[in-house]
């Protein structure tokens, strides 16, 4: 069973606010100033003073889906009001493994996925006649893969997974994660899902190639919505390029890329997100779009998500909030497994 979260930080919740008036009209955004990125400095430093660990006891694994609780899911399902469902997943796309791997059958950070059918034969010996299936590997952490990060994904440098679990006895070669993995999350995820939408914005932006704090509760401002403990937050900024929560967004992108700025996660952190995508990297720092969220504040990354079909739904409907599920397979020691995540309205 979930342990509360401390302080109440999830109790209580406000029941979602209703987006009144007019459609968002579709316009240019103006472009501000660029703004420095974070730089790995700035990331080490939030490594510190953003860390929930500790928060629900020495022994939690869930992180920040403690924040998600019965009353956090009855609110969301009280979203749901056309019945219509759109899917973030972007579609699969086959693609050999790299010879590395077909050499020694060992992940190699590569992603690929391969898929072979048979149909049996008459008199199969185990009574499988004109049955068809099927066999897929793959690797599930990659640009071409919609999947979910377990936390024990991503260490801090130093040897610790989130909650300071030590990565050389939690990661086994034999079993993998033997805590902080998926086949954790038992209930999967289901919870109030937010979109905020860059190309909707009337503010002028804070940055023309990143998304930062200020562009996000600008929205929050324009829409009438507030980020709350045990969303799932997703922003759509498809012009940015590699790293922008378009169409394959992910995080931990290119130094120089778009997509929502490092130096979000500290705010993320204190407004209880639960669950996020298109985090970009740091100066000097590839990795700080992972370490932040999963090591840090315990935060799920969704890699890789189509965020276009979902941004054009609520655009259309006015409704920036939805009814977020998403339910990867219990595998055993998982670092990251293929999803498809569903948002209702």
């Amino acid at each position: 069973m979930r342990k509360r979260v401390m302080g109440g930080a999830a109790v209580g919740l406000v029941g979602a606010l209703v987006v009144a008036g007019a459609a968002l009209a579709q316009a240019p955004t103006p472009a501000g100033a660029d703004r420095p990125v974070s730089t790995k400095a700035q990331v080490a430093g939030w490594m510190k003073t953003m860390s929930t660990w500790g928060t629900w006891g020495k022994d939690d694994q869930l992180g920040s889906l403690n924040y998600v609780t019965p009353e956090k899911r009855r609110q969301a399902a009280a979203l749901v009001r056309t019945g219509q469902v759109v899917s973030m997943e972007q579609p699969v796309i086959l693609k050999a493994r790299h010879e590395e791997i077909a050499k020694d059958g060992r992940p190699n950070g590569v992603g690929f996925y391969e898929i072979t059918f048979r149909t049996f034969p008459k008199g199969d010996p185990r009574q499988n006649d004109d049955y068809t299936s099927d066999l897929q590997t793959f690797a599930p952490h990659g640009s071409g893969l919609t999947h979910l990060d377990a936390l024990c994904h991503y260490s801090n440098g130093d040897g610790q997974l989130y909650n300071g679990f030590p990565l050389t006895e939690t990661v086994r070669p034999d079993v993998g994660c033997t805590r902080l993995g998926l086949d954790t999350l038992k209930e999967g995820i289901v919870t109030r899902g937010i979109i905020i939408d860059m190309t909707r914005l009337r503010a002028a932006r804070v940055s023309s190639t990143r998304v930062f704090v200020e562009d996000i509760e600008a929205f929050e401002r324009q829409a009438g919505i507030t980020v709350s403990p045990g969303d799932a937050l997703f922003v759509y900024d498809p012009r940015q390029g590699r790293g922008a929560a378009g169409v394959g967004g992910g995080s931990g992108a290119a130094i120089g890329g778009g997509g929502i700025d490092p130096s979000v996660m500290p705010w993320m952190a204190r407004r209880g997100v639960t669950l996020t995508s298109g985090i970009a990297s740091a100066t000097d720092d590839r990795h700080a779009g992972h370490r932040l969220p999963l090591v840090a504040a315990g935060i799920f990354l969704l890699d890789g998500p189509n965020l276009a079909p979902l941004a054009e739904t609520a655009a259309r409907l006015n409704r920036w909030e939805f009814m977020f599920t998403m339910a990867p397979p219990l595998v055993p020691g998982s670092s990251g497994y293929p999803v498809n995540p569903l948002a209702l309205f």
